[in-house]
């Protein structure tokens, strides 16, 4: 009599992975174990596993679903073309209301932040945020704008990195640092004053996408004196009207994303 081989456990792991991703609309215990040829027992043990650590979800209809760890790793690594087409206009309507430089800045896979979209406004003095530059965690405002609302294991190796000392005005101590991620949660911005350049000053929001939390967030940078003009806390409320705009665009363009969705 012929046995199908045993298989090990993170094989099993992947299989699942691997078929949920193919039904968006989740599957049924019964389906799961029927369709992967596994014990009815076995398969529940496995996707409660998979459950405590995020990878499934289970929805109040019964059926498992890839979980956010899962989606937020595949969109974490997604192309970004279809992220700028979404995103570009309202980054532009944000520059011409700030008249300030505006960026987009997204955290990888893993604990990387860098800006991966600008827009300058038409004015006489306009900075430049280089796409793919990576983002200081302790320095720069749209880093922090990110890093604060992630897990504790993930802040904790993004600050385990080297962090330079900049400028007079850079922090390096990851004690204080945690208190100002603390703050960013608080009142729902960053700042940047003169931390990376003595003369510059930046704030980021982060943008929720609905079920992948905060990935990306948006910056603003000018000349330190000329944003303190304008009061920093007006144009961190601009900006979070701007974050809001951008995750609908990207949550529509997610959804309608099949390498993302599928994993």
């Amino acid at each position: 009599m012929n046995h199908a081989p045993k298989l090990p456990p993170l094989e099993r792991y992947i299989r699942i992975l691997e078929l949920l991703a193919s039904f968006p609309d989740g599957l049924g215990l019964t389906d799961v174990a029927r369709m992967l040829a596994l014990p009815k027992t076995s398969t529940h043990r496995l996707l409660g596993t998979m459950q405590d650590s995020q990878l499934v979800d289970l929805a109040s209809s019964g059926t498992y679903m890839l979980g956010d760890r899962v989606r937020r790793l595949a969109y974490t690594g997604a192309d970004t073309e279809w992220v700028a087409a979404v995103v570009k206009p309202h980054l532009a309507d944000l520059a011409a209301e700030t008249e300030e430089t505006c960026y987009l800045a997204k955290l990888h896979a893993g604990h990387r932040v860098s800006s991966v979209l600008m827009e300058a406004p038409d004015t006489p003095w306009r900075g430049f945020v280089l796409p793919g530059k990576g983002m200081a965690p302790h320095a720069a405002a749209s880093a922090k704008a990110i890093l604060a609302f992630q897990s504790d294991t993930l802040i904790q190796a993004a600050l385990a990195e080297p962090l330079p000392l900049l400028t007079a005005n850079t922090c390096t101590d990851p004690a204080q640092i945690l208190r100002e991620y603390e703050e960013v949660r608080q009142r729902g911005y960053a700042t940047c004053i003169g931390e990376i350049d003595e003369g510059l000053a930046a704030l980021g929001v982060p943008v929720r996408v609905p079920h992948l939390g905060v990935i990306y967030s948006l910056g603003v940078t000018g000349p330190m004196q000329r944003l303190k003009t304008k009061n920093l806390e007006t144009i961190a409320h601009i900006m979070q009207r701007y974050a809001e705009r951008v995750s609908d665009a990207l949550a529509a363009g997610y959804v309608r994303q099949p390498h993302v969705r599928a994993a």
